[in-house]
């Protein structure tokens, strides 16, 4: 199959769901290479709202909207905008559901959550989702039809940071070789999460990716580096397939939003 069989595949299912359940044929427009190129799978940017399904949908805007330091990414009205289902799934569950959002992760019970959450000032990482529990902090990762988690520049500034705020404190932690330049910068948003876990005095924290398990070319990425992960960390790890989380919400009958789950697999699971 070609490399981009899932991407293909999930737009074509998102320009489907576009016309038939939103209703919307007009195509929207992506830049590329600085040519302006229409797509089924992207919304016109004044009906950017619609991607957020519409059991929640002003819930999730009064959030984003009540919030400044929440800033909509630049493609948030491509359907396929893995912030759109950070935010569809995340706030309607952990405002209305968290325990059965955790119990379907299979992770603690928690406290108190956040979304685009900056957990270490002097560092700048911003985290897609943040929760606190008994156990401690947890930070999460949220992709979708992404071809390969961030990679950074190789530059002057970049290894710095590598040579005085993540390689001290990750060495030890995971394999050296993942902490070559090149390596590391290329997996530089995988690593990145794991720093998070691994700084001194949060021994207790947890790092999740969320992605769906049909991605694999994401899924292979993200897996080799975990494989050069020592144990110690790598237990603070949790990996959560889209697919399986949200057919597991479905079946929690009692919980209050199982209905929910079906309306996000209708958009984000292509049949």
């Amino acid at each position: 199959m070609p490399k981009d069989d899932y991407q293909k595949r999930l737009e074509r299912h998102l320009a489907d769901y576009k016309e038939q359940r939103l209703g919307v044929r007009e195509k929207g427009t992506f830049v590329h290479r600085g040519v302006e190129r229409e797509y089924r799978h992207i919304l016109p940017k004044p009906l950017q709202w619609l991607n957020i399904p519409e059991p929640f949908r002003k819930e999730v805007q009064e959030y984003v909207t009540g919030r400044r330091d929440i800033k909509l990414h630049k493609y948030f009205h491509h359907l396929n905008s893995s912030q759109a289902l950070a935010l569809s799934l995340f706030v309607p569950y952990l405002s209305g559901a968290p325990e059965a959002l955790m119990s379907a992760m299979r992770l603690p019970a928690l406290r108190e959550w956040d979304l685009e959450r900056v957990p270490d000032a002097g560092e700048g990482t911003n985290v897609d989702v943040w929760w606190r529990s008994a156990g401690g902090e947890t930070f999460c990762e949220v992709k979708l039809s992404e071809r390969e988690f961030g990679p950074a520049t190789d530059d002057a500034r970049h290894r710095q940071k590598l040579e005085e705020i993540y390689g001290p404190v990750l060495r030890g932690q995971v394999h050296d070789d993942l902490l070559a330049p090149k390596a590391f910068f290329a997996n530089y948003q995988i690593l990145r999460n794991l720093w998070l876990a691994a700084r001194p005095g949060h021994e207790r924290d947890r790092v999740v990716f969320l992605l769906p398990k049909a991605n694999a070319k994401l899924v292979s990425q993200l897996e080799e580096v975990l494989r050069q992960v020592h144990r110690t960390l790598r237990s603070r790890v949790t990996v959560v397939h889209l697919e399986s989380l949200l057919g597991r919400l479905r079946r929690q009958a009692d919980s209050g939003l199982a209905w929910y789950a079906w309306w996000l697999q209708q958009k984000y699971v292509p049949a």
